[in-house]
């Protein structure tokens, strides 16, 4: 009997199921690094607040020392002009007024040290997120860098493949590889050549054989089999298209 014609495409489809599985496994690499590009922008998220406390803090604390400079001219003003009071009763209220400033002002300088006090422990708990921040980014580029190198790996292999899947192409018929490529075309699990196998079940009538599509289950009745074994020309699933070919 002589070869069938889809047999000639056994060795191709083999190669190009490598290939599929190949860029599949390197387009599935850059996604590896998700986790810990993540990791890095939390890390920098966590770091941005903390400076933004501690920025508000300096703010704040730059409003107090205003306040107080401020407490600082109204009570030398006050006691310069107490110095000029001509009763004691208009003088004692020049320094009733001053105790009140200077007890605001101290009330000022309480919450200015309380605002340092939280910039000190600010700054010391950024110095740790900066820490964080290079630490991630540090595993970022050791994990991209190994990728990387995996990823290079997979592109000469595919382009090994490649250079072999051109030599079965130039050694086939022209018009069966357009039929195959067309199908590989339009496939996306990289099978366009489906092979068919028998089982057998028994059945209320005895032993019955069936015979099915590799690829999707699809049955196949005898006169599909029989033109099949014949193998003259392609035949085709009429369920998921593919080229089909009678499993030895």
């Amino acid at each position: 009997m002589p070869p069938r014609k889809a047999d000639a495409l056994i060795p191709l489809q083999d190669l190009d199921l490598q290939i599929h599985k190949l860029k599949v496994q390197r387009a599935e690499k850059p996604r590896q690094l998700a986790s810990s590009e993540k990791k890095v922008a939390h890390a920098k998220d966590n770091l941005a607040a903390v400076q933004a406390e501690i920025k508000a803090l300096k703010l704040e604390a730059s409003k107090r020392e205003l306040t107080v400079k401020e407490f600082d001219a109204k009570i030398e003003k006050t006691q310069t002009q107490s110095m000029s009071a001509k009763k004691n009763e208009e003088y004692q209220a020049f320094q009733k007024e001053i105790s009140g400033m200077k007890a605001d002002k101290l009330r000022v300088e309480d919450g200015l040290l309380d605002l340092m006090m939280q910039s000190d422990e600010k700054a010391k708990l950024e110095k740790l997120r900066q820490e964080e921040v290079k630490q991630a980014e540090d595993e970022y580029a050791a994990a991209k860098k190994k990728l990387e190198a995996e990823m290079a790996v997979d592109d000469r292999e595919i382009e090994s493949h490649l250079a072999k899947r051109t030599g079965l192409i130039s050694g086939a018929e022209k018009e069966i590889i357009r039929v195959y490529e067309r199908v590989l075309a339009a496939k996306d699990d990289g099978i366009a050549l489906a092979g068919v196998s028998k089982y057998e079940t028994i059945e209320d009538e005895g032993k019955v054989v069936y015979w099915q599509c590799e690829a999707c289950g699809v049955g196949l009745n005898m006169q599909d089999v029989n033109l099949l074994m014949m193998g003259r020309d392609l035949q085709f699933c009429r369920n998921c298209s593919r080229v089909m070919y009678l499993r030895p």
